[in-house]
């Protein structure tokens, strides 16, 4: 069964800005209906079907926005316009002359939101769909009220229930820190008193910010404050915003909506840093891997080798390389097929890395066959005998494949430097050049052998 589009009044006198909404919201999915004034407003309101949002310009003749909204929120029109449970719908303003009191005002009377002309195309769109998608989603929106007073605890706990927030409460600051720093609950927001016994609510703000480092999470403070020396002061100790008591439910609702969901956008934007960090890594270590054999390749040879050296210049250590090569391995394609070549080439890689010291040498293939071992640390003398036994072990394991079994050997090059002997002559070239000649060498005296 198809679900029925969510319905949307637009209220504006100017048929060119009703146009322009409807084909931004009618292109949403949403059903539109108009009226060019707040009495019509009003008028459709009773006597249509169900509204799930309304839009509404300030300025207008007949019954201007801010009136309409008071009408549309007060009895007997109000109950024309709830949504399922009892909750009102949400009501925009789009005003071309945005200023702090009318803003104010509109939340006083029940806004959610204000949209300033002209608006960027899928603005309001963009709007909407937000302010409709948190009324499914604020069951998840836990707030923590702090407040030493009871019936101040009580009023704001009733204005966030019944819009489906689950809310906890502290009857002090040392309560309600205690509340955050357990983390049993996921608290999204809190909303602090400023004056409060134990502990205040600027001591709070600081220990949530500071002690349990908790910069995100938004905080509201309830003051009947009005000092403006006073009110900074909430901000340098954390503050993310605050309403003078007493307030309207609507603004305060507002407020947490609109504070709970930036903290969501700034964490998703976070995440998604994060998972375009952890991907970039992939594609970075990627870069560096040979596909068939999984070590590194020859563009990681070539940057890394000259930080090896510069490593091994810089402490003095001696640096050694082997470069080895499968013999007659066009041999083993021609007579196997080259699945079994790949398979060799993979597990003679395998016996190269099951040898050496996990966490320090690495292996970079080189060409077809040719591999190189790089050793940091390590004198000529022991990589030699590295050579030898990687000699020994490829010689007496054949490799199985297709339940075949395939007797290989290689032949190793093998060029360093002692910790003393380093000096301004060390270069990548250089000792790749040496390892490789050392190779032909050990091909040209028959392979299967180590020269270096």
């Amino acid at each position: 069964m198809a679900v029925a589009a969510k319905r949307i009044m637009i209220v504006d006198d100017s048929r060119t800005m009703r146009m322009q909404l409807r084909e931004e919201l009618e292109e949403g999915g949403y059903e539109v209906i108009e009226a060019t004034n707040g009495l019509e407003a009003i008028c459709r309101a009773a006597s249509g079907a169900p509204l799930d949002l309304i839009t509404l310009d300030i300025e207008m003749p007949k019954m201007g926005g801010f009136e309409t909204c008071k009408k549309l929120r007060s009895p007997p029109y109000s109950k024309f316009i709830c949504c399922d449970g009892g909750r009102q719908v949400p009501i925009i303003f789009i005003t071309g002359n945005d200023n702090i009191e009318d803003r104010r005002k509109g939340f006083r009377l029940g806004a959610v939101d204000f949209i300033l002309k002209p608006f960027n195309e899928g603005e309001i769109l963009s709007a909407v769909n937000k302010i409709l998608e948190e009324q499914g989603a604020d069951a998840e929106i836990v707030a923590l009220v702090a407040d030493d007073s009871r019936v101040a605890r009580k009023i704001a706990v009733g204005c966030l229930s019944r819009e489906g927030i689950r809310v906890l409460e502290a009857e002090d600051g040392a309560k309600a820190y205690e509340i955050i720093a357990d983390r049993k609950e996921q608290v999204d927001i809190v909303l602090s008193d400023v004056i409060m016994p134990i502990m205040d609510g600027k001591a709070l703000c600081r220990k949530i910010r500071e002690e349990l480092s908790m910069v995100d999470i938004p905080v509201i403070f309830l003051t009947a404050i009005t000092d403006l020396s006073e009110l900074t002061e909430l901000f340098r100790v954390g503050a993310t915003d605050y309403l003078v008591k007493p307030f309207a439910k609507e603004e305060l609702l507002a407020r947490v909506l609109v504070h709970v969901e930036r903290n969501r956008i700034q964490k998703q934007l976070r995440d998604t840093i994060e998972q375009l960090k952890e991907a970039n890594e992939t594609i970075r270590q990627l870069s560096m891997i040979d596909p068939l054999t999984c070590c590194y390749n020859r563009g990681y040879l070539n940057e890394q080798i000259n930080k090896e050296i510069k490593r091994s210049l810089r402490y003095g250590s001696p640096l050694s390389a082997i470069i080895c090569d499968i013999d007659h391995f066009k041999k083993v394609n021609d007579t196997f097929g080259h699945q079994c070549g790949d398979e060799v080439l993979i597990e003679f890689v395998k016996i190269i890395q099951n040898a050496v010291r996990k966490d320090l040498d690495w292996v970079a293939r080189y060409g077809g066959e040719e591999f190189v071992i790089v050793l940091p640390e390590t004198s000529p003398g022991n990589a030699r005998i590295l050579a030898k036994r990687l000699q020994s072990e490829i010689e007496q394991n054949p490799i199985r494949c297709l339940d075949k079994s395939i007797s290989i050997t290689a032949s190793f090059g093998v060029a360093g430097f002692d910790g003393a002997a380093l000096g301004e002559e060390v270069s990548p070239d250089r000792l790749l050049s040496m390892a490789d000649a050392n190779l032909y060498t050990a091909k040209q005296e028959g392979r299967n052998r180590v020269v270096g």
